[in-house]
């Protein structure tokens, strides 16, 4: 790698990507500029360079791309790396982006950040061992790749224990009385199935008789679809759906809007973009992981291998902050209870759908 001054200058390098309908952008950061006398008693540090393709959701997703973004942003403007970003417009770029950044030689490390791209990131992985890799939510096992992952169950777990306590809670407004909640996902894949798991167990282990509707739009970035997917989901009843869609979930909050009921956003804090009908958000620190990831990249610590965030260890939560809607403390104070019980390993998840009657019964026990 590269080395420069600690006082680091920050560019943006354009590059060309023919033959795909992916889009490429490249930022350019501001340089800083040193007095010359200090120059020489300056130490030198390594400058790294990073290639990111963005989801197909896009940028302004408002979900995982954007938080992956904005701790890139702050790594290129706390660490002075190199940003360059692609965004795929199909599933189908995703081979040639990925591709085209590899055969420049010039990454330190290379992100791709949609499950769907996992087989095109598998098979060129292969094909440059020396090129180091991070993929997001994959199941990935190789020496040159590094997987961030969340326990989709566990994120989606906290929302669904705060959806499953709110649902009759009429006091509240635009909940209704029945014991109805929804969860809308982007594509039917095992990582969405496992979020609707752990959404599920928490709206039933909050209230047992509270049914679970399960939306599946087909994709990331349609939110026209994401609106028709969460209207059948208000008409039947539900009063709260969470968003584990992407920026198809831009539809669900405009359709919430209609219908008079509520949201859970995903993956980050959306709640001040729509305030009177967005409870509550699911969280992940996906920005400070990417941020942490490139830095070990710098600092020569960066391995292959899985980096799981949870519960327990803060990877994943659910936030209140930023909400208008009326949250009864009571609510809160059982959520922070559960959390604490994750925490401390008292309580722990269902692994599979088959589980769950016989882990209610037990969770109950221990909650209560």
């Amino acid at each position: 790698m590269k080395k420069i001054m600690t006082t680091l200058l920050l560019a943006g390098l354009a590059i060309g990507i023919a033959g795909c309908g992916g889009k490429t952008i490249t930022r350019e950061s501001e340089t800083t500029k040193a007095a010359a006398a200090e120059e020489s008693s300056q130490t030198q540090a390594e400058k790294v360079k990073v290639g990111f393709i963005v989801g197909t959701g896009g940028l302004g997703d408002q979900g995982f791309n954007d938080i992956a973004y904005e701790g890139l942003k702050r790594a290129e403007e706390e660490l002075g790396i190199e940003l360059e970003y692609a965004e795929p417009q199909s599933v189908s770029d995703f081979e040639p982006l990925i591709s085209q950044f590899a055969q420049d030689g010039s990454y330190d490390l290379i992100i791709s950040l949609d499950q769907q791209s996992q087989s095109a990131l598998e098979k060129i992985s292969k094909l440059f061992p020396d090129q180091k890799f991070s993929a997001v939510d994959m199941d990935i096992q190789a020496d040159n790749v590094k997987v961030i992952k969340k326990d989709f169950s566990q994120l989606a777990f906290l929302p669904g224990y705060f959806a499953g306590l709110l649902t009759t809670d009429t006091s509240v407004d635009k909940v209704n009385e029945a014991a109805c909640v929804g969860i809308m996902i982007g594509v039917d894949n095992p990582n969405m199935q496992n979020g609707v798991l752990g959404y599920t167990a928490g709206a039933k282990l909050a209230n047992p008789d509270t049914e679970v509707l399960t939306g599946i739009v087909g994709s990331y970035g349609d939110p026209a679809k994401g609106k028709d997917t969460a209207k059948v989901m208000y008409d039947k009843g539900a009063d709260i759906i969470m968003n584990f869609a992407g920026g198809s979930g831009l539809g669900l909050t405009n359709q919430a809007k209609e219908s008079e009921r509520l949201v859970i956003g995903g993956t980050s804090n959306v709640n001040a973009t729509a305030p009177d009908v967005i409870a509550a958000s699911a969280l992940e620190l996906l920005g400070d992981r990417v941020y942490r990831d490139v830095e070990s990249v710098l600092d020569g610590t960066w391995k292959a291998g899985i980096d799981m965030g949870v519960i327990a260890n803060g990877g994943v939560d659910v936030t209140f902050e930023g909400t208008e809607v009326a949250v009864p403390e009571e609510i809160i104070k059982k959520i922070d209870h559960v959390r604490s019980l994750i925490e401390n390993g008292q309580l722990t998840l269902p692994s599979s759908m088959d589980e769950l009657d016989g882990w209610l019964e037990e969770a109950a026990k221990i909650v209560n």
